[in-house]
């Protein structure tokens, strides 16, 4: 998602010049507090050279010594300040156990703790014998309060071998305290920053190449040591210049703007005109310089800059990059906005061409570039909605101004699709409606077309599908791109759930070939969300094999979420089929992608909702009950305006009520009848069925038998395959109860015949073996077909086989030399145990850095290990090497 150059530059600790002064005591004393103390902290206005000072002892430190730099700046929140520090901790390969993006939702659901727990975990854990130090440089522009919440967790548990150094302008709003008291705080203030009388001689003759000691002695006097202030001093004192007036001196800004203006007009006519078009930048490169000013001469600019050390530091690369000084910017930037205001919007558009999506975007809105803005957020949406980052794109939608938030068809799309991922089917109904009338009255009828599908798909949950299904069928009127044609091919497959057909299997089948074709990673998880539901429908199978296969090569480049769906949807896949074996290793799969994922709270819910079921089918009254209310723990941590807590409340009910736990039935189901259910579809239907249940149970025969004669033939049921199976059965009951075992039979033998066409016995035991038991030794008559009831009697005797596996030990052996690791996992492993680092490692086996950090994690997970050094250890003690 990031610009790498920005990154690159955001991460990286200025070169230390060579020919400066030396300056012992500072130094020593630093150089000592990095090595020695848990915080050190350099607090000071600007231009008293704290980002020297630290780049300086950086490189003195001893051989072996790890470095993380992050340079924060004003659009840093926790969020991106936490990516750049993973991102500058990459080089040291720490053995992640989470995600690097997982501690992005983690931070968006407010588990500040939690993602700081994961880091310290992976530090601990990083090799580096000789310590290490992160610094945060510039921490000062940081204005988001739960930042320093990450970094006060941070520090509380800092491994004893790492140092955490801050450099700002004003003190953080950490406990200092406590570091203080326990003697783990090194501070260095403007008094500790200062130079010294000495220093100053030494600058002076340094610069001068003489000894003049009242001069060096009066401009100690009047800069008080402050660093930029003698560098500025000595520039324009070589210049015939008058000296600034006595009242300057007294304050820093207008000293420092003084002095600035002294140098700044002693420059060439082109180079002031480049520096300041250029301070808009963050970082100077010679291509960024020259998009932005203009100049073909930039890369010679840039080292005429250099040349003149012009308040700027050098940061390491293949090319040329400089990064300005904060007070020199401000400097510039202000002379540019007051000399050139008419060229400043084009100016910031040309500038956020090279930065990063949200830089980028927030560039363009600082432009009042408004069309820009919304267009880049726009393009930007779809990948930061795989890469988990829908809380960042809420938050740049907001500070549009609220009238283009209002209108923007652009913006409306955005939002309709970050929310499609958290369930709200009927907002994103709204907003997608919202965005295609705008979009018409654009005339951008492509963009028109997207949004329609998208709200025609959103009408499916919520129980429109005859409007869904028209209104997608409109859209084939004029041509359409890939995306809006797989959007409307999934209309067509959820349509076929509310018809006794057979053609969801086609449907689904074309809808994978779209995917295929090139689709993003974002759009295989908008299409994946349920497919598995029409598992009992012919053909569905062989194609949501097909969808899971092609997820998992688009998962393989980095999406780690898309994975954790695909093991997700073929453990459901498994479940159905009653493959016990293939279901324990692909939940086994699925826990650890979720664990990688920081256990997000949708697809943990999911999770638990296959073990629930699995429980169901094994008549585990305990086991239901237990996963009930962890899945309770899990919808309390869903967003409460989502229509998944209802509906996932109601799944774990219907599984209380098929092992016939009716006292928790009754305890919860007051939570049903209140959850606000918005437009799903869902929710009343089971709300509908459970109450059946319960009157049934009850012995109110006559109200039981009307309510499920009634659910029984309702559409509504048709793509809920366990709930009609529930509904059937249980009517079949009823019926038999009332003395009808001819009725019993007209209810239940569809289900009967269902099962036996698709193959999937796991959907019929899901709707509860007692039940079905009840009904397989039932006094039938000449009622019931022969077959039909051999087949019911064989298939409860299935659920007697799964109890009984369940039984058995579902661990896995290992085997003696590979541990149950993959052959990929033991080829990584290999290579680790060489010495390689991730990037190694994913260059020599054709793989992303992401998906080998997913290999390691596995395999410490697996060996139950905590370190690269102790995998690489135990597999040299097996194979050698």
């Amino acid at each position: 998602m990031h610009s790498a150059s920005v990154v690159q530059a955001k991460i990286q600790a200025p070169l230390f010049r060579g020919g400066l002064i030396e300056r012992s005591e500072l130094e020593q004393r630093l150089g000592d507090a990095l090595l020695t103390r848990r915080l050190v902290l350099l607090v000071a206005p600007a231009g008293y050279g704290k980002t020297a000072a630290l780049s300086r002892q950086l490189q003195r430190l001893p051989e072996g010594c790890a470095v993380a730099w992050v340079t924060a700046d004003g659009d840093d929140d926790l969020p991106r300040l936490l990516s750049h520090l993973i991102e500058a901790l990459e080089p040291l390969d720490p053995p992640w156990r989470l995600a690097p993006e997982a501690f992005l939702e983690l931070v968006a659901q407010n588990r500040v703790r939690e993602a700081a727990s994961a880091l310290l975990g992976a530090l601990e854990a990083t090799d580096t014998p000789a310590g290490g130090v992160i610094v945060l440089d510039d921490l000062h522009a940081v204005g988001d309060a739960r930042a320093f919440e990450f970094l006060g967790h941070l520090l509380e548990g800092l491994p004893q071998h790492w140092t955490l150094a801050i450099a700002t302008r004003v003190e953080p709003p950490l406990t200092l305290s406590r570091w203080r008291s326990r003697r783990e705080l090194a501070e260095f203030d403007e008094t500790a920053l200062s130079f010294s009388s000495t220093e100053v001689q030494s600058l002076w003759r340094h610069v001068n190449g003489s000894d003049e000691p009242e001069a060096a002695g009066r401009l100690h006097e009047r800069t008080r040591g402050w660093a930029a202030g003698l560098c500025l001093s000595i520039e324009t004192s070589r210049k015939a210049g008058s000296p600034a007036p006595a009242s300057t001196w007294q304050n820093r800004r207008r000293l420092f703007e003084y002095l600035a203006k002294e140098v700044f007009e002693d420059l060439p006519p082109e180079l002031r005109t480049f520096l300041l078009r250029c301070s808009l930048l963050s970082e100077l490169t010679a291509r960024r310089c020259a998009q932005v000013s203009g100049n073909p001469r930039a890369a010679d600019l840039l080292d005429e800059i250099e040349r003149r050390r012009l308040f700027v530091s050098v940061l390491d690369g293949e090319q040329l990059t400089l990064r300005m000084h904060d007070l020199f910017r401000d400097f510039l930037e202000e002379r540019l906005r007051r000399e050139h205001p008419t060229e400043l919007p084009e100016l910031l558009r040309r500038a956020a061409q090279g930065e990063d999506p949200v830089r980028r975007t927030l560039m363009y809105l600082g432009a009042g570039a408004w069309d820009e803005a919304q267009q880049s957020l726009a393009d930007a949406a779809p990948d930061m909605l795989a890469s988990d980052e829908g809380a960042q794109l809420a938050r740049i939608i907001e500070q549009f101004p609220e009238d283009i938030r209002k209108q923007s068809p652009l913006l409306a799309y955005a939002r309709g699709l970050r929310v499609w991922r958290q369930d709200q089917y009927a907002t994103v109904r709204a907003e997608m409606e919202h965005a295609a009338a705008a979009f018409e009255a654009l005339g951008r009828q492509k963009d028109a077309q997207r949004a329609r599908a998208m709200q025609a798909l959103a009408m499916v949950f919520c129980g429109d599908p005859e409007g869904a299904r028209n209104l997608a069928l409109s859209l084939r009127d004029r041509p359409l791109d890939l995306e809006t044609e797989t959007i409307v091919q999934l209309v067509d497959y959820w349509h076929e759930a509310y018809r006794p057909s057979d053609g969801a299997g086609r449907r689904l089948a074309k809808l994978v070939d779209l995917l295929a074709e090139g689709a993003s990673a974002e759009l295989w998880s908008r299409c994946m969300t349920n497919v598995g539901l029409l598992f009992t429908r012919a053909g569905v199978n062989a194609q949501v094999e097909r969808m899971i296969r092609g997820a998992r090569t688009v998962a393989d480049e980095g999406h780690a979420s898309l994975q954790a769906m695909a093991n997700l949807t073929e453990s459901w896949m498994f479940l159905w089929q009653g493959r016990l074996a293939e279901l324990e290793s692909a939940l086994q799969r699925t826990e650890e992608d979720l664990r990688w994922l920081g256990e997000p709270a949708s697809l943990q819910a999911r999770l638990i909702s296959v073990r629930l079921t699995y429980q169901v089918m094994l008549d585990d009254k305990e086991g239901v009950r237990a996963s009930h209310w962890a899945l309770s723990a899990q919808v309390a941590r869903l967003d409460r305006s989502s229509e998944l807590p209802a509906v996932m409340l109601g799944f774990s009910l219907r599984a209380l009520v098929a092992v016939g736990d009716w006292q928790t039935v009754q305890a919860q189901l007051p939570l049903l009848e209140s959850a606000d259910q918005g437009s799903a579809h869902i929710v009343p239907v089971v709300l509908r069925a459970i109450q059946a249940q319960l009157a049934l149970h009850e012995g109110d025969l006559a109200r039981a038998l009307a309510m499920l004669r009634e659910l029984a033939e309702s559409p509504a049921i048709a793509g809920m395959a366990v709930v009609t199976g529930m509904v059937r059965s249980r009517l079949a009951l009823a019926e038999l109860a009332a003395g009808s075992p001819a009725a019993a039979w007209r209810a239940l033998e569809p289900l009967i015949e269902q099962t036996a066409s698709s193959g999937n016995v796991g959907q019929l035991l899901a709707t509860g073996v007692q039940a079905l038991s009840a009904l397989a030794h039932a006094p039938w008559g000449s009622a019931a077909s022969e077959t039909g009831l051999a087949r019911l009697r064989e298939w409860v005797g299935v659920a007697r086989q799964f109890k009984e596996k369940s039984g058995q030990s579902p661990v896995r052996v290992p085997a003696d030399k590979d541990a149950g690791l993959s052959a990929r996992e033991l080829e990584v492993l290999a290579l680790l145990a060489g010495g390689q680092s991730n990037k190694l490692i994913a260059r020599a086996l054709d793989l992303s850095p992401h998906t080998v950090k997913r290999h390691v994690a596995r395999i410490l997970d697996r060996l139950e290990l905590a370190s690269r050094m102790q995998a690489a250890a135990w597999y040299r003690a097996r194979f050698g090497g």
